[in-house]
């Protein structure tokens, strides 16, 4: 049960490739933060703390409290119920994808002000704990003045301690005394090795800098991770920078730090969006390519940071390359920028022709990125402005579409603007999923609709046979209305151009049903009543498919069934002519083991008997006449396999059964063998006769006309099997007491025969012989008043109360079925139809019959044959039921009457599921709820609406009014002022 659970969720986007990464990266220099996405496992250990636990120790006996435990204890066991339902998809799948995320490196800003105060206070604290000295120095207590009695018996580690402090703090005026107290210019502080020199560039002091380098401080000192032109530019001070450079800096010095090794100085300066940094660094000739240990360059990284400013000024360098990539996964600015979603970066990058259709390791393009940050402005521009194709496929055979249908927040959006742009609604990844696959997987119910509404495949199938429509049906119930709306959106009212009086046309549009099912049309509607979504052949349009469909399908069916007679009257025939009496054998004059009875029976025939008598030949002849039938029956059988998924499959459905136990019982009862027939020959004849016509007649009971009373008859006959198995015991008991009561009777003489006599009574076949003593001279007086309350008992119990019972149970159960036989008729035919088309296109057949297939048995054999018009209102119209084609219209005149608005559909909504409530008792209750359920939803949504609008328009007004009173006032005004310079220049 747990493991079914934790696979249910293996196919989200955080596993199909498409790693969320951190979009929040905007930098403060002031606080050293590690704003790098981390990467999570794949499952995580729920291992019960000790906040959990005293949590469900005070939940004490209250079970609701234990339901809301977000883990549960490691103390349950589970039940053992049997397996749990199969998940969507194998669990293997999707577990060893690699993580899609951010080559940021750990720390977006190795040193800031915060960082440096910190270390600088430890290592005081540390030394000797007197931080009462730094604190003096940063509010200007001590100075120059007071220095030396102010460090008067300090220790050489506070002196040099507090000169970086003092350098830090830009008190240049106290350097000076803290070098002639015995400071050390090379002294630095441990953790990230930062001289004086290092803190006065970092904190822009010019003078100690300055200073600093008069009396010899290297410029170029890396005591540990950084220069002093790094620290600078992490300051943000380009005036220390030039100083520095100045005085002989380099400009391409790496860093040396454990987490951040190979980064140049114009990494550090983007790294702290240092934009004065970055603009002198790449004048005073920077290289801009300069990639640090992973590959990355300047440029990747300001993308990556969703820096534009930086990456305008590097993009404006010389020797920049706007799609250069990554070393591990090659990965463009263009790919961080939009994985970042900055929109900023995405337009500088376009606008110096970043290549928007470049893929990284993973086959990723950028769109890809935006798509799954759920960037709605990004992936505009990447398709507006970048001409991104939005059906480029990553390794995965995955389109930025599937990257799209991650999350609740935006997915929606993200997939209007794809679709509108081009993007495929139904291409598949390698495992055959769709995006309505995962969307649907994601529980993600308004972009479930917005699929099917641009044409999504609901019954498109992944490799592992799983349908769009089977998750729809267990995650997202509600969005099967979208259906339904497509349904009636293809059902519109039109007026003939060429009507003197301007007679109705009904347009009724089946792309919505054909257009991913070709050549098997009704593979589509088949997929709903797999999935048990079978109330959507009632719509009007669905059933009028169907009719059109067995109109011109049937001639096929009829072929079939009219060859299943001739084989099964030819078996009849063979089996009657030679089988029966032993007639085959009596003419080849093989009579001496034969009883004399039988003998006498087969020379009592007719003419007919008396030819076959004489010419055994006819015999033989309708026995090869019989086997040439059985071999096409056979080849019709074998061709009938490939139309199957499995071998399993064919041999699910009871008709393959019975119809190969016939074709096998045709080479059992041969006489070919030995010359002659044999007695249990004459019994397997009779029971493939038996089955033959059985046969036959369930392939009747699939024609539409005579579907509804096959169905009644099988329906009553399994009511029948499970109420005679359920009353066998008192039958049994019945018949044992019949057989002791009544020894000498010759219908109880065994419990088998007794039983069959009991099954006879019990239809009200009663016989009061067994009641009548034959030996008046020795009455057994007790055996005597034994069987009368016996039979009496049987009477009462079996003849009255049990057959009453199981012929009003019978009689209900005709009279539900009658509620539901609309229904159960479209279900048989559209199997009936389905069966057939597996037969006819399986592909095995040369081209020029597929090509006359399609022209017989298709209703629209070229793809633009997909609308019929029809009068619904002239009486002369036989091309629909008018049953189907009243219903039609009232669809087409009500969305006429509401103007295609959301009210139609609400409306519509309540009258179908009114028709399902009436016409299908077998309906279950939850989906009639998770129905009804949508409406008042859809109802409430639609009066706020008009509520705003009303509101809105009534503002509309009032700004009118205000803005035509301004209007009369600004004329009165300029009429005045007009009037005064008139009268002024008089």
């Amino acid at each position: 049960m747990v493991s079914s659970t934790k696979h249910e969720h293996l196919l989200t986007m955080d596993n199909l490739g498409f790693q969320d990464s951190t979009n929040s990266r905007k930098l403060d220099r002031s606080v050293s933060v590690n704003q790098q996405a981390e990467s999570f496992p794949l499952y995580k250990s729920h291992t019960c703390n000790s906040a959990m636990i005293l949590r469900w120790r005070r939940a004490g006996e209250d079970p609701n409290a234990m339901l809301d435990e977000e883990y549960p204890s490691d103390d349950f066991e589970y039940m053992e119920c049997g397996p749990s339902p199969p998940s969507d998809h194998a669990p293997h799948i999707y577990e060893s994808f690699e993580e899609f995320s951010s080559t940021t490196n750990e720390l977006t800003v190795q040193i800031c002000h915060d960082t440096i105060k910190m270390n600088l206070v430890e290592h005081m604290k540390l030394s000797s704990g007197r931080n009462q000295l730094l604190e003096d120095i940063e509010v200007k207590k001590t100075t120059q003045d007071n220095l030396v009695a102010t460090f008067m018996g300090a220790t050489k580690l506070e002196i040099n301690i507090s000169f970086l402090w003092a350098a830090f703090m830009s008190r240049w005026d106290l350097l000076d005394g803290f070098i002639s107290l015995g400071a050390s210019k090379l002294y630095y502080e441990p953790n990230q090795g930062l001289s004086a020199l290092h803190l006065a560039a970092f904190s822009g002091c010019i003078p100690g800098t300055q200073y600093l380098i008069a009396k010899g401080c290297d410029v170029n000192a890396l005591f540990k991770c950084y220069t002093p032109l790094h620290c600078a530019a992490f300051g943000d001070s380009p005036d220390t920078s030039m100083i520095l450079l100045n005085n002989g800096a380099k400009v391409q010095g790496l860093t040396n730090s454990p987490s951040n090794s190979n980064e140049s100085v114009l990494h550090c300066a983007v790294r702290a969006n240092a934009i004065g940094c970055v603009r002198l660094f790449t004048a005073e000739g920077a290289d801009v390519g300069q990639v640090e240990y992973c590959g990355m360059s300047p440029i990747h990284l300001a993308a990556d940071l969703g820096h534009s400013q930086c990456l305008k000024i590097l993009l404006e360098a010389k020797g920049n390359n706007v799609n250069a990539a990554t070393k591990d996964k090659h990965l463009t600015a263009l790919h961080l920028a939009a994985e970042g979603g900055y929109l900023d970066c995405i337009e500088v990058l376009l606008d110096k022709r970043a290549d928007a259709n470049v893929k990284n390791h993973r086959g990723q393009t950028p769109l890809h990125s935006a798509a799954r940050a759920q960037a709605y402005d990004c992936v505009e521009l990447l398709l507006r402005k970048g001409n991104a194709d939005p059906n480029i496929s990553d390794c995965d055979k995955r389109t930025p579409l599937h990257a799209a249908v991650g999350k609740a927040a935006r997915s929606y959006d993200i997939i209007e603007i794809l679709v509108s742009w081009g993007a495929e609604v139904n291409t598949k990844d390698q495992y055959g999923y769709t995006p309505l696959h995962i969307a649907a997987l994601n529980e993600l119910s308004q972009c479930v609709e917005i699929l099917i509404y641009h044409g999504a495949d609901v019954t498109a199938k992944s490799k592992l046979g799983i349908t769009a429509l089977g998750i729809i049906t267990r995650k997202t119930p509600a969005s099967l209305a979208m259906v339904t709306h497509k349904l009636d959106s293809a059902i519109t009212l039109h007026h003939h151009p060429e009507s003197s009086n301007r007679e109705v046309e009904l347009r009724l549009d089946f792309r919505s049903i054909l257009q991913h099912c070709h050549p098997r049309e009704i593979s589509f509607l088949n997929t709903f009543v797999d999935e048990g979504q079978k109330e959507i052949l009632l719509h009007p349009l669905c059933s009028a498919f169907l009719y059109l469909k067995w109109e011109k399908i049937r001639k096929y069916y009829i072929a079939r069934m009219f060859f299943c007679f001739i084989f099964v009257f030819s078996l009849s025939l063979y089996v009657l002519t030679a089988l029966a009496h032993n007639c085959y054998n009596h003419g080849k004059n093989m009579n001496d083991t034969q009883p004399q009875n039988v003998i006498e029976l087969c020379e009592k025939k007719s003419m007919m008997g008396h030819m076959l008598r004489n010419n055994p030949f006819v015999i033989e002849m309708q026995w090869f006449v019989l086997v040439a039938i059985t071999c096409c029956e056979i080849l019709r059988k074998i061709y009938g396999i490939a139309g199957y998924p499995s071998v399993k499959q064919y041999l699910s459905h009871r008709e393959n059964i019975i119809e190969w136990s016939v074709i096998c019982s045709v080479f059992v009862i041969s006489f070919i063998y030995t010359g002659r027939t044999y007695m249990w020959q004459n019994h397997v004849g009779a029971f493939a006769v038996l089955f033959g016509w059985t046969n036959l007649m369930l392939m009747v009971g699939q024609l539409p006309v005579f579907g509804s009373y096959v169905a009644m008859y099988t329906r009553v006959q399994g009511e029948f099997a499970k109420l005679l198995l359920a009353y066998s015991c008192l039958l049994i008991g019945f018949t044992i007491s019949f057989c002791v009561i009544f020894p000498d009777s010759s219908t109880f003489a065994n419990p088998f025969i007794g039983l069959i006599t009991v099954l006879v009574m019990m239809t009200g076949e009663l016989s009061l012989d067994l009641l009548v003593d034959d030996d008046p001279e020795d009455p057994p007086f007790l055996l005597e008043i034994s069987a009368q309350v016996t039979y009496i008992l049987f009477l009462l119990f079996v003849t009255v109360i049990l057959m009453n019972l199981l012929v009003g149970i019978a009689v209900h159960d005709i009279q539900g079925l009658q509620k539901t036989a609309g229904l159960s008729k479209l279900v048989r035919q559209t199997k009936l139809i389905s069966y057939m088309e597996l037969a006819l296109f399986n592909g095995y057949l040369p081209q020029y019959l597929l090509n006359l297939l399609h022209w017989t048995a298709l209703v629209s054999p070229k793809a633009y044959r997909v609308v019929l018009n029809v009068k619904p209102l002239n009486p002369r119209e036989k091309r629909l039921p008018r049953d189907i084609l009243k219903a039609a219209h009232d669809i087409a005149m009500r969305r006429k009457k509401y103007g295609h608005t959301a009210t139609s559909q609400v409306n519509h909504a309540a009258t179908y599921t009114k028709r399902q409530l009436n016409n299908n008792t077998d309906h279950q209750p939850c989906d009639l709820l998770e129905m009804t359920g949508v409406v008042p939803l859809l109802q409430n949504k639609i009066d706020k609406a008009s509520e705003q609008l009303e509101e809105l328009g009534r503002e509309v007004r009032e700004l009118k009014c205000v803005l035509q009173n301004n209007q009369k006032i600004m004329e009165q005004l300029v009429h005045t002022l007009v009037t005064n310079r008139n009268s002024s220049d008089c």
